[in-house]
């Protein structure tokens, strides 16, 4: 009687061990915050109205002081328009004078113009070019000109897994370095030719110790150079927008 029951004692641990271990890769699976998917593209058009302050020099070229300003706003993020200034065409002045206020001498006039903005928002599928690997996060560039990041903790450890370089793959990175900064100097129709022919290794400096692989093989994700994934969220820092994405 005592062996029985001592039997059934280690079945049902071994059932409760079961169903913790089940529940806690639901929990993991489920810890990451996914947000509401959303379609559509990130660039968008928008035609605002804006009041340009005209300094006493644009007084006679108000067209000068208008692009001025505008130019002023290329890839800055402005609040009031909620995205990053990329381009702008169709200007028309809305006021038939500038106005003065006081005894201030700069002039305030009315225009309305067409922005062209990007406007990154949560849910949204972006893909961008790998430009740094670590345990802790995934490093990317977004059309050469906007930063992404995926944290460790953004990275499904049901699919993908962190795989230190083995020595071979650094030293061979290394190499890759040293014959590239050699190279770089020679600007002879033949080094040109076989750089182009030549397949680039695991470069050392861009993905650091190791890279994030498909768990149980050895393929990198970022073995295209690039990389899709959720916006889970848009960071503003200053007038610049940064974004913190999520893999599948």
């Amino acid at each position: 009687m005592g062996e029985k029951r001592k039997s059934r004692q280690k079945d049902g641990a071994a059932k409760k061990s079961k169903k913790s271990s089940k529940s806690l890769s639901t929990e993991t699976a489920a810890s990451i915050p996914y947000p509401t998917q959303v379609s559509g593209s990130s660039f968008c058009e928008s035609t605002t109205r804006l009041t340009v302050t005209l300094a006493p020099a644009n007084s006679s070229d108000h067209w000068a002081g208008i692009c001025e300003t505008l130019n002023g706003m290329l890839l800055r993020f402005v609040p009031q328009i909620r995205g990053v200034v990329l381009g702008y065409s169709n200007i028309k002045v809305l006021s038939k004078a500038a106005l003065l206020y006081s005894d201030s001498p700069f002039g305030q006039l009315e225009v309305s113009a067409q922005l062209l903005l990007w406007r990154p928002i949560s849910g949204m599928t972006l893909r961008g070019s790998i430009n740094v690997q670590s345990p802790d996060h995934i490093g990317l560039l977004l059309w050469d000109t906007f930063n992404a990041s995926i944290p460790a903790s953004f990275i499904p450890k049901s699919k993908y897994e962190w795989r230190p370089f083995s020595d071979e793959e650094l030293a061979a990175g290394k190499t890759e370095d040293t014959s590239s900064s050699e190279q770089s100097g020679d600007e002879t129709e033949d080094s040109a030719k076989s750089d182009a022919e030549e397949t680039p290794l695991k470069d050392s400096a861009k993905f650091g110790s190791g890279e994030w692989v498909i768990k149980g093989t050895s393929q990198g994700i970022g073995a295209s150079g690039s990389l899709e994934f959720v916006v889970a969220d848009v960071i503003r820092a200053d007038n610049v927008l940064s974004v913190t994405g999520a893999l599948h």
